[in-house]
């Protein structure tokens, strides 16, 4: 198997797109991969672990008085400490959780070192924020520019071509869960049927 170089642009939160980024990209470090998660601190999952191929490369945000009002550009600076990582680093591929702003920073860093990137759309970045007036052109664009689209239910995988208008191919990969930390309790039981895993008590 080859063993890939990748970053993976996230929120660093306790959310749930940021936690299944976090704990995705420690999986694939597991299995040898070397994962870089870019993002503005460490992610919460990363707190009190530490993964062996494993970096954090922090985003750096300049303040300056004409951006009071508006706030930072993160969007730009963002695609900026991708372009330094990915050329720095020699990464394959940029994993985007989170389509705002990650997808179109992972878009405008292609443009600038040719390294495809994939997009994983978790929930409110498509029914709420994508169809908002104020985002919908740029989250419709740089998902169809995508080289991978993946969503986690086949819910958002609909509110993507229905909602947004989206046309291509979009693959659905459920969250998931680590068994190895989330053990059989007495009255509880996992079954796993039709690849999603249920839980009765």
């Amino acid at each position: 198997m080859a063993h890939l170089k990748i970053g993976v642009n996230l929120y660093p939160s306790v959310g749930g797109s940021g936690y299944l980024a976090t704990r995705l990209g420690q999986h694939l470090a597991e299995r040898g991969h070397t994962v870089h998660f870019i993002t503005y601190q460490r992610p919460f999952s990363l707190m009190w672990e530490q993964t062996p191929g494993v970096f954090v490369d922090l985003v750096d945000n300049f303040d300056y008085p004409l951006f009071k009002d508006v706030g930072p550009p993160y969007t730009m600076a963002l695609t900026s400490k991708i372009v330094k990582v990915t050329r720095g680093a020699g990464l394959d591929l940029i994993h985007s959780h989170y389509a705002i702003p990650h997808a179109m920073s992972a878009f405008m860093a292609r443009e600038i070192t040719g390294v495809p990137y994939i997009v994983t759309l978790h929930g409110s970045d498509v029914h709420t924020l994508g169809t908002d007036p104020a985002y919908r052109p740029v989250v419709t664009h740089t998902v169809e520019q995508a080289d991978a689209v993946t969503t986690v239910s086949e819910f958002l995988k609909r509110k993507l071509i229905d909602g947004l208008g989206i046309d291509r191919e979009i693959h659905v990969i459920p969250n998931f869960i680590d068994v190895r930390k989330f053990v059989h309790l007495d009255g509880i039981r996992l079954t796993v049927e039709s690849g999603c895993v249920s839980l009765r008590h």
